[in-house]
């Protein structure tokens, strides 16, 4: 019987493999203040850093099964991704998701309807993220 709380190496060598995974960048951001900052306005910008790079399997969503699956999510243009959980805390903080050229929603910007986080067996994960 698997422990479907543990690793598994067939999934993993399919989530690496050229054929069925894209990349997805994922961009970091840091803050950095001006000589203008006002700690009241709290007046300060972001700067993005190199994009890191992970593979997934990414698939399109069809607006109905938005409605149905995932409550709230109405507008087109959203993918499902299936990657591994080590990278939850990455989706979780991220400043931009790049895919294909295209930018998605991400989870801290505080709409939870735009960018949900699932956990799967096997140590996996399923992020729904819309578009921009």
């Amino acid at each position: 019987m698997k422990n479907i709380y543990s690793r598994n190496k067939e999934i993993s060598r399919l989530l690496k493999n050229k054929n069925l995974s894209k990349k997805i960048y994922i961009y970091f951001a840091t803050r950095s203040y001006g000589p203008d900052y006002d700690p009241y306005e709290d007046n300060y910008t972001m700067t993005d850093s190199n994009p890191v790079v992970i593979r997934g399997i990414v698939t399109q969503l069809t607006p109905t099964s938005l409605v149905w699956k995932e409550f709230g999510l109405k507008e087109q243009g959203a993918v499902e991704i299936i990657c591994e959980s080590k990278y939850k805390n990455w989706f979780e903080s991220c400043n931009k998701i790049e895919i294909d050229g295209n930018n998605y929603a991400v989870f801290r910007e505080g709409t939870g309807n735009k960018a949900i986080i699932t956990d799967l067996p096997f140590n996996l994960i399923r992020v729904v993220l819309q578009r921009q």
